[in-house]
């Protein structure tokens, strides 16, 4: 334990004793470039080109046939502004009617680069603000490693809401950098951004809200007047659209709500201290929630002279605020405003656990570059400060980075695994949820054309015999019953990813009647370990079937194992019985 502790204390010193060297501009450049490539590594190394893990991206590919089949151009905005459910994603859809028409293919990778495109070009508007502060570049980096972390990897991954909920925040920070920056000039650019967002995703009409407190705050009344004209004219121009509610879960009848409301509000705002994206501990979501108020806490103090005059019955006047607080201030109000409606919409379902999703940590990332650019405007030139942000938000970026490539990776499995299943089995489950019929589904397929490694060994999976072929024995350690999920168990050795990501093991249940895949998921080694020995994954895998999900009946089990490109079947001599 001590031998740790003196490596940690050593790591620390020398990482400030490099961060005096990197007032070097080049070098501070270099520092600035290497969280981008990292992140391209990632996106390269695992994006896949299959619809995740909920038919989401099926519904949006949908306008494609919709607007073809449109008799009038009235028919044709219906259906790009038509809720998805309480959303309307008119952006998204517009990026796959573009796509569609010059390659006549819609590719669910080509939606993920261009959204994991705007996630990254948010580094341009900090930097135009981060300039106006007269600091050395060396300040600049902890933005690029804050910013470009992988906490959010299902954002990453996921063709259309990627496009939405990335687009929205492009959008969102154009919009807060248009009503902080010379807004007598640019208000006609931030009122086009805020209305973007809007047509991105549900709480881009924030923009306006945020926009048009900033005016009232810096008293900007001409300006003010405008801003609301044109929120009342989207306001309307929204409603006339179709959409499907999405209510609330949290009950505000209940006094016992305001307190789960309470810890669920801090636990999403503090989530990037929980680096587990997925079943957090009680641990973890307590440390969630005390980060969440000492950054709420922080940032209300940096921004004391927004709140502090109320007290004395004054009315805030943040003329004197620079562009730069401004600015900050309409981040944090949308994080928070956006942090609420996730409470009112998750907690009462989820609970505290429902605040961790993996598509929400764009926001606790927001808030920590929030709190870091407000600590800018208020220490100049700190090299004991920049010393510990640098080495911080490096250290925080590869930590995210160690404990989300697993997760990430066997999401991509499971991705696969989903698609194998919708094609071989006409009624899936969750075909029917969504309303998908398979016709459909393997119709939409034409569309992305994925890539499914799995159809080289088309003619093994025979769907009309009771068994499969196989290249020989796959003896499994267990499978059980947890519940109402089937877990199958093997952990004799290593499985490495050879050629890439698709490498691995694939459970396979066969039926007279029914063919259905889950993915072996990988676990990771502890951290100590991988720092000490250099390798990642642990032993083994486990596979899991969910017994609504799966239709009754009796069902040998198979390994389909890919390694370096190559597939082969093997018999584990299991055989069992599925009942409802």
């Amino acid at each position: 334990m001590w031998a740790n502790v003196l490596r940690l204390f050593l790591f620390i010193r020398g990482m400030v004793q490099f961060t005096r060297l990197l007032f070097n501009r080049n070098l501070a450049l270099v520092l600035c470039g290497l969280p981008v490539v990292l992140y391209a590594l990632f996106f390269q190394q695992i994006v896949l080109n299959v619809n995740y893990f909920a038919y989401d991206d099926l519904h949006v590919l949908q306008v494609v046939e919709q607007w073809q089949k449109a008799a009038n151009w009235q028919e044709k905005l219906g259906w790009l502004t038509v809720g998805f459910p309480e959303h309307r994603i008119v952006f998204t859809r517009s990026v796959v009617l573009l796509f569609y028409a010059i390659t006549g293919s819609v590719k669910l990778t080509n939606l993920m680069v261009v959204s994991n495109l705007l996630w990254i070009g948010q580094l341009a508007i900090l930097y135009l603000v981060f300039r106006r502060l007269g600091l050395a570049l060396l300040y600049f980096v902890p933005f690029c490693w804050l910013l470009l972390n992988v906490h959010s990897f299902e954002n990453i991954f996921w063709g259309t809401s990627s496009l939405g909920n990335f687009g929205l925040l492009f959008f969102i920070m154009l919009g807060a950098y248009f009503y902080s920056h010379n807004p007598e000039k640019n208000i006609g650019w931030a009122l086009l951004f805020s209305t973007i967002a809007t047509f991105t995703y549900g709480n881009g009409l924030m923009a306006f809200l945020t926009g048009s407190l900033l005016l009232t705050l810096t008293r900007q009344w001409k300006l003010l007047k405008t801003t609301v004209g044109a929120m009342i004219v989207v306001l309307i121009l929204y409603s006339l659209t179709r959409a499907h509610a999405s209510p609330g879960s949290l009950d505000l009848t209940n006094p016992n709500s305001y307190w789960l409301a309470f810890t669920c509000f801090f636990a999403f705002l503090g989530s990037s201290v929980n680096f587990n994206p997925y079943a957090p501990s009680s641990v973890e979501m307590g440390l969630s929630v005390g980060f969440g108020i000492v950054l709420v806490a922080a940032v209300l103090w940096l921004l004391r002279a927004a709140w502090l005059p109320l007290f004395a019955k004054k009315w805030p006047d943040l003329q004197r605020f620079t562009p730069a607080q401004q600015f900050a201030l309409i981040l944090f109000l949308f994080v928070c405003l956006s942090a609420l409606g996730v409470v009112y919409k998750r907690s009462g379902g989820d609970g505290l656990v429902g605040m961790f999703k993996g598509r929400y940590r764009m926001y606790p990332t927001w808030l920590l570059i929030t709190t870091y650019l407000l600590l800018l405007t208020h220490i100049r030139q700190s090299q004991k400060l920049v010393s510990l942000a640098v080495m911080s938000s490096i250290v925080f970026n590869l930590l995210i980075l160690y404990h989300c490539v697993a997760p990430a990776v066997n999401n991509r499995r499971m991705a696969l695994a989903q698609e194998f299943n919708s094609v071989y089995n006409a009624d899936l489950l969750g075909l029917k949820m969504f309303e998908i019929p398979q016709t459909e589904f393997l119709r939409l397929q034409s569309l992305y054309r994925p890539n499914l490694f799995f159809q080289e060994s088309k003619t093994q999976l025979n769907t009309t015999a009771d068994s499969l072929v196989s290249a020989g024995k796959w003896p499994l350690d267990s499978v059980y019953w947890q519940g109402d999920n089937l877990l199958i168990s093997w952990q004799k050795d290593f499985i490495a990813a050879e050629k890439d990501f698709d490498d691995g093991a694939y459970i396979l249940l066969k039926s007279a009647t029914h063919l259905y895949m889950a993915a072996g998921l990988q676990q990771t080694v502890p951290l100590s370990t991988f720092v000490r020995r250099g390798y990642y994954w642990n032993r083994g895998f486990v596979a899991i079937f969910n017994r609504p999900s799966t239709a009754a009946g009796t069902y040998r089990m198979y390994v389909l194992q890919r390694k370096n490109g190559v597939n082969r079947i093997y018999d584990t001599s299991r055989q069992i019985t599925l009942k409802r």
